[in-house]
């Protein structure tokens, strides 16, 4: 009777068009175990119903009713999470913003451009190149990912080195609150303010449960004219890490890094040593010269081999051919996943070497490739992509023994791939205590638990 009664008032306010027939298409997001259960035929979920607004305000009346009539929703984007973020559970609707998907303003003096949160990355990086300006956001999910499902997982992207992740490029946000209020996190857009906390970042990385993000205030940046793009040789992964850590403590950040262990290096190149991809951007050729130069010096000093451009730009080209790995690693009857933790400069070589030995001694021992590639003035991130036989338990058995290793070792345990279904148990220890407050905001804010009840517990 609920969603019978909630239906008809949402359809006879917004129409019958508000409903997305083809559920099937929101089954599962990108989530590797939805997809390997889906093949084996054991992968049931799916949503009561699909709604997709066209804006703000039919955002907020569709989440009145929904408390109205004490059902939940689950905020939809690309669909591209990893993670089951935006996987249909507890019957909740799906509600798709796929459809608010207009660039609403470009401000070329102020360096920020306005867009509605469904807005496909790809789609709008495009829009901007052509205009001479870039937001410099680009995971591999590019060319699905919504901008709201990027800020509402706190993604990160292949150039966060030298750009930043999500976070340093969201402005300002317009939300729908659990209660049907829209706001603006800030009144007034501004670079920054001390007139209270910046409530931005309570809706970044919440997954939706705090609120439903509709709009969005980024920042741009000029396309940089000249770029050096080189790939190196060096002795260990470890060393690699050095050889970045000095390169940023030295002034000398690259606009991309991304260091590949032997495995990886392998496997995905055919080089024995691992494989370091570096890329310095500028928009003036004289300064990238002394740039690259001193790198150079540095890279060589440590024993790095420099191996020309053809590493780097392999990795480019290939980089979104995601759907091809996934044939390739299907026809070999073996499945995957990919887990991302980060840690502490002093941290990461035990990580690394911890992660690997507990994947090593879990039953059918895994393929396991690691690089990485999102580097901070404090440490970076490790991304592993395990390869393993097709059997669900043996998955839970991998996550099981890579959690705890992660933990152990003093690394946190998503970097930004986000919490979901995957992690949701692991929030009791990572952040830990602190959800506490995370468990009073939402009950403070949606006492109802109607936006993605699962994700924040």
């Amino acid at each position: 009777m609920g969603l019978e009664g909630f239906l008809r008032d949402i359809i006879g306010s917004l129409g019958d068009d508000i409903i997305i027939a083809d559920i099937d298409k929101y089954s599962r997001d990108w989530w590797p175990l939805a997809m390997l259960l889906d093949k084996l035929n054991a992968w049931t979920a799916k949503p009561p119903v699909v709604l997709a607004p066209r804006s703000a305000s039919e955002v907020s009346y569709i989440v009145r009713k929904a408390g109205e009539y004490s059902l939940c929703i689950i905020p939809h984007g690309g669909g591209s999470s990893v993670t089951g973020a935006s996987a249909p559970r507890d019957d909740c609707i799906i509600l798709t913003l796929s459809r608010m998907n207009k660039i609403l303003d470009f401000n070329i003096d102020d360096l920020t451009v306005t867009v509605e949160a469904g807005v496909i990355l790809s789609e709008l990086e495009d829009w901007l190149n052509s205009r001479g300006y870039t937001i410099r956001h680009v995971p591999q999910s590019f060319h699905l990912a919504s901008i709201g499902g990027c800020i509402a997982t706190l993604c990160s992207g292949q150039y966060s080195t030298g750009y930043g992740s999500i976070e340093d490029i969201t402005v300002n946000l317009e939300v729908v609150l659990p209660s049907g209020d829209i706001i603006w996190t800030r009144s007034i857009t501004a670079p920054r303010s001390s007139m209270g906390p910046d409530l931005k970042y309570l809706f970044i990385g919440s997954e939706g449960a705090y609120g439903i993000v509709t709009k969005a205030i980024l920042r741009v940046l000029p396309i940089p004219r000249y770029r050096v793009e080189a790939s190196f040789e060096v002795p260990s992964f470890e060393r690699g890490l050095s050889i970045i850590r000095e390169l940023i403590t030295r002034g000398l950040t690259p606009a991309l890094a991304r260091l590949s262990d032997d495995i990886e290096s392998t496997i995905r190149f055919g080089r024995e040593k691992p494989v370091l991809l570096i890329l310095y951007e500028s928009n003036y050729l004289d300064i990238l010269d002394v740039l690259w130069g001193k790198a150079m010096e540095i890279i060589e000093a440590n024993s790095g081999e420099y191996i020309g451009e053809e590493l780097y730009k392999k990795w480019l080209s290939s980089r979104f051919n995601y759907e091809d790995d996934i044939r390739l690693i299907d026809s070999m009857d073996l499945w995957f996943e990919t887990l991302d933790v980060a840690a502490t400069w002093s941290k990461l070589p035990q990580v690394y070497r911890n992660i690997r030995k507990a994947l090593d001694e879990v039953r059918e021992k895994p393929i396991v490739m690691t690089h990485a590639s999102h580097f901070y003035i404090t440490g970076a991130t490790l991304y592993y992509t395990i390869l393993y036989r097709k059997d669900p338990e043996l998955y839970w058995n991998i996550v099981e023994a890579f959690m705890k290793a992660a933990l152990e070792s003093g690394a946190t345990l998503s970097h930004h791939h986000g919490v979901g279904l995957l992690r949701r148990k692991w929030l009791k220890v990572d952040p830990g205590q602190s959800t506490v407050i995370l468990n009073s905001i939402k009950k403070a804010l949606d006492p109802k638990n109607i936006l993605n009840s699962n994700i924040i517990t």
